[in-house]
């Protein structure tokens, strides 16, 4: 009797405790109803001047971009010699300078989401240069000082606003006296977009006491000519939000004024429209509060049966999984709903425990084919040769090779002894491979290389020391033996989602049956001995990447053997991801 009489109390107490609850929530409800819609209102308020803060500050930061564009300008070192060419134009190439500032001037102003046009002009050559070819020299600038900031001009088809700037600086109030002055221009038609996107209930304009409108072709005249009559007596704040009624309807009106234009951003929307949803909501509320309390007496004690209890066992099956418990699993004993979950739990722990065991092997054999990669470019004998080198060379006084052989050596084996990232670009590892190269180079004196790779893939994130072993190889087991020079060629690309690299010599060569040899050893499992260099590139290639990257071995058109280098840039994203 004691869990049933435990259990009848628990659903006594939840059902108590829900029509308790259902009571005084109508009964606050009635209360505070009023209050809750005055509430509402003001967030309502707050979020409208929020969101159009945000909308204004956009558009401020437009406007600052293409002042910022000005600036720049006028820091350039060549609009500096366009500034002064008739008087360095025994130094420099005035056509040339010329062809330079309008490359820049179109080049800024296509930087910029928004039309734009910027104008030089030479004050002493009495020259325009713009980003629009239509533009001239206006002998009206000179006549009166430069405003200052931002400014609207109307126009019959199309205002727009722009920006005056003097050089010196100090000329603005007589410009006649500066040497150059930079203007930016802007049609409002950038506005007319930016506010026609701008998709938060009502409609929204740009307003300026002295100047006007600027809006879409779509508002209300006369709702906009009540909202701007309602206004004229708060215009010189910098926000503010009222509540006006016009036309039979409220109307919420928020204002913010534009740091960088000097004119009020204004958006206003019908409140009725907005908290009508709240008032429809007060019946449906009441009338299902009251039917949510007979059915919340139903079940209740079958949600504590059939819902509780089988979240806790999945509860506590998903802590153990959280703690690292893999193996752990839930026993259905019922066929509903939560079986279903359970099994797929079963299911999904299952999985996980597979992946993470083999994730960890990969990790694994991974780091064992790095290490002992790493243990294969550390050779003794290759340091000892290379210093021996440096030995002869320095006894019989021959310092600059000393000096190639130390500088390097020293950036060989500083790059293949740092373990601090696994990854490293491709642009680096071709740096490794022209180090080696030179040190061959000195040793041996016979060998030509050349290296073919676009500069966007350079910067290709790769593992460490993957292509300087297959140039090893090529070297020792290629071209070391067969008499004359020797040429090792090295070319990258992508294509269809693969990077590819090879490498090609004009060695001795391989017959098909060393390359199906050389395969099986790629192939084989982790060897004791730690495998030779081709082996653990190849290991490395697909364990990380996945069995469509790798080696392949085919003969070369220079007479030896063409080694390529395939990696799966989706494997390559995902390594590149997990290591940061």
């Amino acid at each position: 009797m004691g869990p049933l009489r435990a259990r009848a109390n628990l659903f006594v107490k939840i059902t108590g405790l829900l029509f308790a609850i259902i009571s005084v929530t109508l009964l606050l409800y009635g209360l505070s109803y009023q209050k809750d819609v005055n509430v509402i209102t003001e967030q309502i308020k707050t979020s409208d001047l929020n969101h159009l803060d945000f909308f204004t500050k956009q558009m401020d930061n437009n406007i600052n971009q293409l002042a910022g564009l000005v600036y720049t300008l006028q820091r350039d070192p060549t609009i500096r010699e366009y500034e002064h060419i008739q008087d360095l134009s025994h130094l420099i190439n005035p056509n040339k300078t010329t062809l330079t500032v309008l490359e820049k001037l179109a080049l800024q102003t296509s930087s910029s989401t928004w039309e734009n046009q910027i104008t030089i002009y030479n004050i002493q050559k009495r020259e325009a240069l713009s980003s629009d070819a239509s533009a001239v020299f206006e002998e009206s600038l000179l006549k009166n000082p430069l405003p200052k900031g931002w400014n609207y001009e109307m126009k019959s088809d199309n205002g727009g606003f722009h920006l005056l700037l003097a050089d010196p600086v100090d000329f603005a109030e007589s410009p006649e006296l500066s040497n150059m002055i930079i203007e930016i221009r802007f049609p409002v038609s950038n506005l007319q977009k930016m506010i026609g996107e701008y998709q938060y209930y009502g409609d929204t304009f740009l307003y300026h006491p002295k100047l006007g409108l600027i809006k879409n072709q779509n508002l209300d005249a006369d709702l906009t000519a009540g909202i701007i009559n309602n206004l004229q007596n708060i215009h010189a704040e910098q926000q503010h939000s009222i509540i006006v009624y016009l036309q039979g309807k409220q109307y919420l009106v928020s204002m913010i004024r534009s740091s960088s234009l000097g004119w009020y951003m204004i958006h206003y929307s019908p409140l009725e429209q907005i908290l009508q949803p709240i008032r429809n909501s007060r019946f449906s509320f009441i009338t299902a509060s009251f039917v949510l309390l007979a059915l919340s007496t139903l079940f209740s004690l079958i949600l504590f049966r059939q819902v509780q209890r089988p979240i806790g066992i999945l509860l506590r099956a998903v802590n153990k999984m959280k703690e690292g418990y893999w193996s752990t699993r839930i026993r259905t004993k019922t066929n509903n709903e939560f079986s279903i979950l359970n099994q797929g739990f079963n299911e999904m722990a299952q999985k996980v425990q597979e992946l993470i065991e083999r994730v960890y092997l990969e990790q694994l054999r991974a780091k064992d084919a790095y290490l002992k990669q790493l243990q294969a470019q550390i050779n003794p004998h290759f340091l000892y040769n290379c210093l021996f080198f440096m030995k002869s060379k320095a006894r019989v006084g021959d310092t600059d090779s000393v000096e190639a052989m130390a500088l390097n050596l020293g950036e060989y084996y500083r790059y293949i002894t740092r373990m601090d990232h696994s990854l490293t670009t491709l642009g680096q590892e071709i740096k490794l491979v022209e180090n080696y190269l030179s040190i061959q180079n000195l040793r041996k004196q016979r060998i030509d290389y050349s290296i073919s790779i676009m500069d966007d893939l350079l910067t290709e994130p790769i593992p460490k020391l993957l292509i300087q072993p297959i140039v090893e190889n090529s070297i020792i087991h290629g071209i070391e033996k067969k008499l004359g020079a020797g040429r090792i060629m090295i070319y990258g690309e992508t294509k269809d989602n693969m990077l590819i690299i090879s490498v090609e010599d004009n060695g001795a060569g391989m017959d098909p049956h060393q390359m199906d040899e050389l395969y099986a050893i790629l192939d084989s499992p982790i060897r004791e001995d730690g495998g030779c260099g081709l082996w653990n590139v190849q290991q490395r290639l697909k364990h990380q990447f996945g069995d469509l990257s790798g080696l392949l071995i085919e003969p070369s058109k220079l007479g030896g053997v063409r080694v390529t280098l395939r990696i799966q840039k989706k494997g390559l994203n995902h390594v590149t991801n997990t290591t940061r």
